[in-house]
Order: structure tokens, then C-alpha cells, then sequence
């Protein structure tokens, strides 16, 4: 599956990294292309804020041809935004793992494929439910952004 992916999007991680930081105006603690700038894998953004500590993590993942995973994590909670076409599966192809059960793949509310607009859901998700202070609700908003 990853060869029908192609390779990670620098440009769509550039744009991710942009996003963030221009949204969260200055909860972007630190940024990290793993395993580095020159090939990166993945793009990792500690976030000052979260719902359970004072801090928490997106990992995302944007290849060329298709998909991308946006991974957040913290203290005992994560959750998962994923892209990812997979012929023959019963899976949705965009799709959330929710945080009480990650295994589990539900059909995603964020419908868009271009890498501002699906940051911008992700984050508008992210931050509804924190306000709120209810992970539950991290996939109810409806079109994102």
C-alpha cells in the first residue's frame, strides 16, 4: 500500500507546519521533520495545551498520490485522522479512530483532500472538542472548516 501512496509531500508538510502555526498562534512549541528536513517521514507539532495535560502532539503523515494521517496524542488519549484508499476494504477511506477505541474506523466528517483545508478541519475539530473539554465530540462538526 505505501508504494500506491507515493512518497511523503514536503510541500504539503510545509503547508501543515504553516497552518498550524498560523491558527494556534504560539501553542506551537516545537516543530520536527522525522527523521529530518532533507527526507522527512513525518511531521511532529507539540502543542502547549490538550485536553488531559498541558501539552500534546500531532504526527502527520501527506503523500503525493494520495492520503495523509494526522495522529494526535497525549498522556492516555489519542485519536486519528486518516486518508487512505485501500481497494477491496471496508474501511471509509476517509475515516476517524476514535479516542476510545483507536482500532476502530469511522466514516470522518473532514471531506476535503487539499492539505490547507484538511489541516484546517483537523484543528477546527481538535479545538471545538477542547473547548468543550469532550473528546467525544471530535468528529460530530459537520463540513469542516
Amino acid at each position: 500500500m505505501p508504494e500506491e501512496r507515493g512518497p511523503i509531500d514536503w510541500g504539503a508538510l510545509q503547508t501543515v507546519e504553516r497552518v498550524f502555526r498560523d491558527r494556534l498562534d504560539g501553542l506551537v512549541t516545537t516543530t520536527e521533520y522525522v527523521p529530518n528536513a532533507i527526507d522527512p517521514v513525518e511531521l511532529r507539532l507539540s502543542i502547549g495545551t490538550g485536553f488531559e495535560a498541558g501539552s500534546s502532539r500531532f504526527d502527520v503523515q501527506w503523500w503525493t498520490n494520495h492520503g495523509y494521517k494526522y495522529h494526535y496524542s497525549e498522556r492516555d488519549l489519542e485519536f486519528r485522522f486518516g486518508w487512505e484508499i485501500r481497494p477491496k476494504s471496508r474501511y471509509p477511506e476517509k475515516h476517524f479512530h476514535p479516542p476510545e477505541d483507536p482500532s476502530v474506523h469511522r466514516e470522518s466528517c473532514i471531506t476535503h483532500e487539499e492539505p490547507e483545508l484538511v489541516t484546517l478541519a483537523v484543528l477546527t475539530c481538535w479545538w471545538n472538542a477542547l473547548e468543550a473539554d469532550d473528546p467525544s465530540i471530535l468528529n460530530a462538526t459537520e463540513n469542516p472548516p
